[in-house]
């Protein structure tokens, strides 16, 4: 997969037009798809094939930006927490709601 910021900005564009209910030009739909995904499919006017090209490029680029978050997270330095003692933590709720029959 081969994002670069206009695609990210097109395939945001493309799931926003498909949440309405509309649909995008197959033509861009198509370029951004085969650039990205590195794949040499065939442009398609069925709605449904678009949808799950959207959908499709979507779940990649979620998952790209997944991948990029979990990086820039493990190069944080590690902040080492502090374990409180019970009786400094709050009480926990009693239960709300009619007593059980007996």
């Amino acid at each position: 997969m081969k994002f670069n910021d206009d695609d990210i900005l097109m395939i945001r564009k493309f799931e926003e037009i498909k949440n309405r209910g509309l649909y995008c030009d197959s033509g861009q739909l198509n370029d951004v798809y085969n650039r990205v995904l590195e794949t040499n499919a065939k442009p398609t006017s069925c709605g449904s094939c678009m949808r799950g090209r959207i959908q499709q490029l979507v779940d990649a680029l979620n998952r790209y930006e997944e991948q990029l978050k979990k990086a820039q997270d493990a190069s944080k330095p590690i902040e080492p927490t502090v374990d409180t003692p019970e009786e400094n933590k709050e009480p926990t709720a009693k239960k709300v709601g009619r007593p059980k029959k007996s």
